[in-house]
């Protein structure tokens, strides 16, 4: 078995609807993001995603919806190769800010 790594990633603050770049999670199954959203309007919708390739992605959690300004945090337990943290979209304006941060092991 590999040794596992701790991992800690800042992410660029995403302002609109688009994804994180792909990091390389090689040997770690515990993937935690914590994401900060500010300046919410009505309600943004975010998912974690996999890649095998860091090219072709798939959903690891469903669609989280957040109607309010705060910090909350996605978890995905399993062997991946890569993970990114999307903003799928935002309703009632286009102010929000999600600052978003990796932790694995």
């Amino acid at each position: 078995m590999l040794p596992r790594e701790l991992r800690i990633e800042t992410f660029t603050q995403l302002t609109s609807a688009g994804s994180t770049t792909g990091y390389a999670v090689d040997n770690n199954i515990y993937h935690t993001m914590q994401y900060k959203i500010a300046s919410i309007n009505t309600n943004v919708i975010v998912k974690l995603q996999g890649s095998l390739d860091n090219t072709n992605w798939f959903d690891l959690t469903s669609e989280t919806t957040q109607t309010s300004n705060g910090t909350y945090k996605l978890t995905y337990e399993g062997a991946i190769k890569y993970i990114r943290f999307t903003f799928v979209s935002e309703t009632g304006g286009t102010a929000a800010t999600i600052d978003v941060i990796y932790f694995g092991i």
